[in-house]
């Protein structure tokens, strides 16, 4: 069987985030799961990026490869069978971390806007944390009646027939767009707009009765830390999982019989949710010095680039310098108004 250029370059490049996501998410959860005590008791923030690294690993193993094999032939060989539960696993599994992105920024909110509130409890961290994997599993359950094996323009294709019923076919399209991606997206976006309005003085922000200057120098270089942070998570977000939003709404327009599996926008969806999974530890492990500290230089959280931006510890230090030298939350717009 011969091999065209697009389709070799298509696998390689598929293989390439393959090795990356595998071998970078295992690393970040080895790190995270040796040093449980010191990073996962009681910490909200290196819970759900176990999570999200768990996930990514899970779509990494089970189903990458079979998109490798199908990028690389150009059809899908495996079956009907396969051809279910491969796609449902990737859906909602992807899903999960997507949830859990929208998990973390809204717990870096809470612990920029509320310093003084206490961690949230771990009961709530685990149910949390299940419904991040519940909610895509049971939203997504009728992919694996949807999904077939499809012979379209001479090639044989796993990819998902509609609904009998066309109302209720976009019904479900609409529903699961909502749940699983549109709904997740807005939390993380309103989220960090406003840690950056948080931090930068347009909303109840943080504010001292007596700093020094080496004290207002601390405050600036974090702020400056926590905002380029913010937005390069939530642009590498949006950047990666735009595609899917447009392949989401274009469903709800058009039905899902109007673009298959094989289409190009999926393919785009494809490899943007697959190039979020590889560069989920790059981000979160890049972002915390805890994680830093413990992984060797060699690997891959070592980046002098980054070095001087830490991610769940800028904001855990913003909120101890807050309690320590004695701050008070104020609306700059109403300097006599105080926030409890």
């Amino acid at each position: 069987m011969a091999f065209s250029a697009s389709d070799i370059s298509k696998a390689a490049f598929l293989a390439v985030i393959y090795v990356v996501t595998v071998l970078g998410n295992a690393l970040v959860a080895y790190v995270l799961v040796k040093n449980r005590r010191a990073l996962l008791k009681n910490r909200p923030t290196y819970q759900f990026i176990l999570n999200i690294v768990l996930s990514d690993l899970l779509v990494g193993l089970l189903t990458m490869p079979f998109e490798f094999t199908r990028e690389l032939l150009d059809e899908w060989i495996f079956g009907t069978a396969p051809c279910k539960l491969i796609e449902y696993i990737e859906i909602a599994v992807s899903c999960t971390a997507v949830f859990t992105h929208a998990l973390i920024a809204y717990d870096r909110y809470r612990s920029l806007a509320r310093p003084y509130s206490p961690r949230m409890k771990s009961k709530l961290v685990t149910k949390m944390i299940a419904l991040s994997w519940v909610v895509p599993a049971v939203v997504e359950t009728p992919y694996l009646y949807m999904f077939e094996v499809q012979v379209i323009s001479s090639k044989t294709i796993c990819t998902p027939k509609a609904i009998p019923f066309s109302w209720l076919d976009k019904l479900y399209g609409a529903l699961s767009f909502l749940v699983v991606f549109l709904l997740p997206f807005m939390v993380l976006c309103w989220c960090y707009f406003r840690v950056i309005l948080t931090i930068w003085g347009r909303s109840p922000t943080v504010m001292a009765e007596n700093f020094s200057a080496s004290q207002y120098s601390v405050i600036s270089s974090t702020k400056r830390r926590v905002t380029r942070t913010s937005c390069l998570v939530a642009a590498v977000f949006v950047v990666c999982w735009l595609p899917t939003l447009v392949l989401g709404w274009f469903r709800i327009v058009s039905g899902t019989d109007s673009i298959h599996r094989g289409h190009v926008l999926h393919k785009i969806a494809m490899f943007g949710a697959f190039i979020n999974e590889a560069i989920n530890p790059v981000i979160y492990c890049a972002f915390d010095r805890s994680l830093k500290a413990r992984i060797s230089p060699r690997f891959l959280c070592r980046d002098p680039l980054l070095e001087a931006t830490g991610f769940s510890q800028t904001n855990e230090s913003l909120a101890k310098t807050t309690r320590n030298q004695g701050l008070s939350f104020r609306d700059t717009r109403n300097p006599r108004s105080k926030m409890n």
